[in-house]
């Protein structure tokens, strides 16, 4: 049971062919390769005097028994239907309750597209199939234009036209809409069908959901989106999204879109101001700098015809009757740093020159000097002081991504120090949700009348659905509200007008590609009734193979007792992560100890991570504390991924006072900790830490403070003497608290040690531990060395020294130790440590997930000592 109504077709399509005419499945399919379907390839191989009589049993033998239980939801009694979870047993590959919010969704594209021009429904199957099917998808309400089937037309009751016979086939539709004077579109995956209905007059497009899906295809033929061209000059190849190119593309909308009234006021009140201040300066901050739109708008102007705009700084030298302007800083606030070339490349077109501060540049004009500072930040999370006394405030395609009483809030605190004279604020360009593209085609429109300049509606579905989607996520599409809000913090509204916002598809090609393309997948997604989002999250493929991959998630699939998480930072392990990396492990469970990875094998391909720091966005029915968790920071010991869902008892709430950056380090702190309690160190005792990596740094930072915080003068009582190869890492282990920061080759001369403590994943470090080790000392073996052999000799000294060797793991909590420690405890002590220790100042670089791959070859290479994952959502 479960088997989908197209399988169950085919599968009685093979049996036919096998029991009346001993054709094979392959012979089968052969024929609907070539022919559109397989009872067309009958109708064309079989004697006449066979045809119509086969025709009729065909369709009786094959439709007749299908079962639509799976279109239902409907199971056996050996089966559980699965709806809402919980369902043990194996699912059909049909998911009930997903499917009723698809044909809703169905139902009503088919309505509203049916509103613009009529829909027929064609199908090569009978009618009486096609109603059931309908019927059983609860799809039977939808006004269909008419229903094209082999049995549609009585006259050719006997004959049985398919589309392969197009002229007898589309008869209903040819007669009420001439090829001639309208638009006829045909969406099949049938290539053979789509050129048969060209031989009448029919255009095709092709829906594979490859090259193009239902939703396209739609759009496509609404002339919202591109055709895909064929051959080398293919869209999807030739189409790539990049940051720059479309903001760049943006940029040329942006300056025409501009209000010339508003901007001319801009100016004459920044005129006044300088004549004000008397000080020839004006302070500039630009909150979404981009790729500098704004400051080319404003040093060259831009714009044509009526929406032409002059140089903003021109008008304020023409207008001044007294003071003169002679300075400009202009603050560009971006945090999107792969906009920072785009910035530079720009700033250099414009004449600027880059100064021995990298993040300065500088015009220098006649009459005017401009200076730029590039500022890779969000303008909210600013640490430096905000500049002193500015004076205008830009926020071009800005204000609408914010709640307007918090938009209002952040302005008013970043400008906080201006305040003997206010700042202006200009925010041009705020989406209202009407965007207009220009269209090539209109389908169902007299030839004669057809108009390649016209506007697609901005209320048709697709861009209805893409403004819903931006108010779900938490966009403003009234600036009315911005006002207002602006307004209630003691701003006063002095000009506003129009930006409309016209792409055209010849001259802004790229942005019209861009725009279409988002807006449809937006719609395809609120079609689907999914309330999806994309993710993306690491994969390790193969031995020093990692790569980033997306996936469309399904937020309704969050169980009772799980919270989604958007993540802000990930921290990469150096020691497991890096032995996945090279592809040195045993086949094993992750971790046995931690939920969610006990059953999930250590296997190619593999996500991976246990250090992921983010914010609750969402929280199951069941989660008691939802409404308090909801924004609360949390650490999860779960893969590298921009979203995570989880069940609510596998995450650690992260306490007040500790950074996201810091709470990542949980694990590592925990494993330093648990290393230090098996190597249980005495007062007096000289320790040897091998290996300055992160986990060998926290070790020797944990072991320096233990005996600082003991005692002040804690040399004459024992050492901490740490191991390492590399310079920088021996620096760093100093600054953590060393007392002696050594290379190996001086371990015999610095020893023996009572303790010595190997974290290096150097077999020739642990042989070093062990020689330099005194008799009857302890060696606690922290590496894992994964499936690499380690030869160690262990002669005659060994076998007299009475050494003890100790791996130590942090899973669980030793034997000897249970008495008196739970993991709750530790976990205690252990958050207690990071937020004395600041362990993020370990982190050495900070990167994309795209950017894995040279993540961990940096590590392998030893080049980093701790790398940070961050994400959209970081603080």
């Amino acid at each position: 049971m479960g088997e989908g109504i197209e399988s169950q077709i085919v599968r009685n399509t093979h049996l036919f062919g096998l029991l009346h005419f001993n054709l094979t499945s392959e012979g089968c399919d052969e024929l609907y390769k070539k022919y559109g379907s397989t009872i067309e390839g009958l109708r064309h191989t079989l004697p006449e005097h066979l045809v119509e009589d086969t025709m009729r049993r065909f369709y009786d033998e094959v439709y007749d028994p299908i079962d639509f239980g799976c279109l239902l939801g409907i199971r056996d009694s050996n089966h559980h239907l699965g709806i809402g979870g919980g369902a043990k047993h194996e699912r059909s590959g049909y998911d009930h309750g997903h499917a009723l919010q698809k044909r809703r969704a169905l139902a009503e594209l088919l309505a509203s597209i049916s509103e613009m021009c009529p829909v027929y429904l064609a199908s090569n199957s009978p009618r009486a199939h096609i109603m059931r099917v309908l019927s059983s998808m609860g799809l039977a309400h939808v006004e269909f234009a008419g229903i094209l089937s082999p049995d549609a037309n009585e006259e050719d009751s006997h004959f049985y036209p398919t589309k392969s016979s197009p002229t007898k086939y589309y008869r209903q539709v040819l007669s009420q809409h001439s090829p001639q004077s309208n638009c006829i579109i045909l969406l099949d995956d049938s290539l053979y069908n789509i050129r048969q209905a060209n031989t009448v007059g029919i255009k095709g497009i092709h829906v594979n959901g490859v090259d193009r899906t239902l939703e396209e295809g739609l759009a496509e033929a609404l002339g919202h989106i591109l055709p895909v061209p064929s051959g080398d000059n293919a869209f999807r190849t030739q189409y790539a999204f990049s940051d720059v190119n479309y903001l760049c593309a943006k940029n040329k909308v942006d300056a025409n879109a501009i209000d010339p009234n508003v901007w001319e006021r801009l100016g004459q009140e920044l005129t006044q101001r300088l004549q004000r201040k008397k000080d020839n300066v004006l302070r500039i901050a630009d909150l979404g700098a981009g790729v500098l739109s704004m400051l080319e708008l404003l040093l060259n102007g831009g714009g044509k015809d009526e929406r032409l705009k002059t140089s903003l700084f021109e008008q304020i030298h023409n207008d001044s009757s007294r003071e003169q302007l002679v300075k400009v800083e202009y603050f560009a606030y971006e945090s999107n740093t792969n906009l920072m070339e785009g910035c530079k490349e720009k700033l250099t077109q414009l004449g600027f020159q880059e100064m021995s501060d990298k993040a300065c540049w500088r015009l220098s004009l006649s009459n005017l000097e401009v200076t730029v500072h590039l500022i890779s930040t969000d303008f909210q999370n600013e640490q430096k002081p905000t500049p002193e006394s500015i004076d205008l405030i830009i926020g071009c395609c800005f204000a609408d991504l914010f709640d307007p009483d918090l938009l209002a809030l952040s302005l008013r605190r970043f400008a906080h120090k201006s305040r003997t004279f206010p700042p202006l604020v200009y925010l041009p360009i705020t989406f209202a949700g009407r965007t207009r593209f220009g269209s090539t085609s209109y389908p169902f429109e007299e030839l004669n009348h057809m108009n390649s300049d016209r506007i697609i509606p901005s209320d048709t579905t697709s861009f209805q659905m893409y403004s819903k989607s931006l108010i779900k996520h938490d966009h403003n599409l009234d600036p009315s509200r911005i006002v207002n809000a602006i307004c209630s913090f003691g701003g006063s509204l002095i000009a506003r007008g129009s930006s409309d916002w016209i792409i055209d598809p010849k001259s802004d090609k790229y942005l019209w590609e861009t725009m279409i393309l988002h807006s449809m997948h937006v719609c395809k997604k609120e079609r689907n009734g999914l309330s999806s989002l994309s993710v993306e999250e690491i994969q390790f493929v193969a031995p020093y193979n990692v790569t980033t991959v997306t996936k469309e998630w399904n937020r309704r699939h969050l169980g009772p007792d799980q919270i989604e998480v958007e993540s802000l930072c990930s921290l990469v392990s150096s020691g497991t992560e890096l032995k996945i990396f090279k592809g040195n492990f045993e086949s094993a469970s992750l971790d046995v100890n931690i939920k969610g990875m006990a059953d999930e094998a250590m296997e190619y391909p593999l996500a991976y991570g246990y250090s992921l720091v983010g914010r609750v966005v969402a929280c199951g029915s069941s989660v008691a504390d939802s409404e308090s968790l909801i924004g609360r920071k949390v650490f999860t010991f779960s893969p590298h991924s921009s979203r995570v869902i989880t069940d609510r008892d596998a995450v650690q709430i992260v306490p007040d006072g500790i950074e996201a950056e810091d709470a990542i380090f949980m694990p590592s702190v925990e494993t330093a900790l648990s290393l230090v309690h098996d190597a249980h160190v005495r007062l007096g005792e000289n320790v040897a830490v091998y290996g300055q990596g992160l986990i060998g740094l926290l070790v020797t930072a944990i072991l320096s403070n233990q005996h600082s915080s003991t005692i002040s003068s804690f040399r004459q009582y024992g050492s901490v003497t740490s191991f390492d190869a590399l310079d920088d890492r021996l620096s760093m282990s100093s600054s953590m608290g060393a007392t002696s920061a050594l290379q190996p080759q001086a371990a015999e001369k610095a020893g023996p040690f009572d303790v010595t403590i190997e974290v290096s994943g150097n077999p020739r470090a642990l042989q070093s531990a062990i020689d330099n080790t005194s008799n009857n000392g302890r060696i606690i073996v922290g590496s894992w060395y994964g499936s690499t052999d380690v030869i160690l000799r262990l002669g005659i000294d060994f076998h007299r020294s009475h050494k003890t060797i100790q791996a130590s793991q942090v899973s669980t909590i030793p034997a000897a130790l249970t008495g008196l420690w739970t993991k709750e405890r530790r976990f205690a002590l252990t958050w207690d440590l990071v937020r004395d220790l600041q362990p993020s100042r370990l982190i050495s670089k900070r990167m994309r997930l795209t950017d894995a791959q040279e993540a961990y070859e940096l590590l392998d290479r030893g080049k980093e000592i701790a790398i940070c994952f961050k994400y959209d959502g970081q603080d």
